[in-house]
C-alpha cells in the first residue's frame, strides 16, 4: 500500500505559548480532523518547551497526542553554526 505524502505546515513565525497561541490552536485542530500517523513540531527556539509540552498535555489535545522525547538539533555536526568553514 502506498502511504500518502507527508504533510507539511508552517505556522506563523511566533511563540507558540505565547502571541501564536490561537494560530497554534487553530493549525493543530485543522491538521488533526483527520489524525495523521505522526505529528512532529520544529521550533525556532526552545526557550518556551515547556509551556509548549503543558499545552499539549491539557484538553483537547491530551485525548488526540502522546508526546515522545524531543530531539535537539541545536547541536548537530551539521548545524550552520557547528560546520567547519
Amino acid at each position: 500500500a502506498d502511504l500518502p505524502p507527508p504533510l507539511v505546515v508552517r505556522i506563523a513565525a511566533a511563540c507558540p505559548c505565547c502571541a501564536g497561541n490561537l494560530v497554534l490552536r487553530v493549525t493543530l485542530n485543522r491538521i488533526l480532523r483527520v489524525p495523521p500517523a505522526a505529528l512532529y513540531l520544529a521550533l525556532s527556539s526552545t526557550a518556551h518547551l515547556p509551556q509548549l509540552k503543558q499545552f499539549l498535555t491539557r484538553a483537547p489535545y491530551d485525548a488526540i497526542l502522546q508526546l515522545q522525547a524531543e530531539i535537539d538539533l541545536s547541536a548537530s555536526p551539521s548545524s550552520p553554526e557547528q560546520s567547519p568553514l
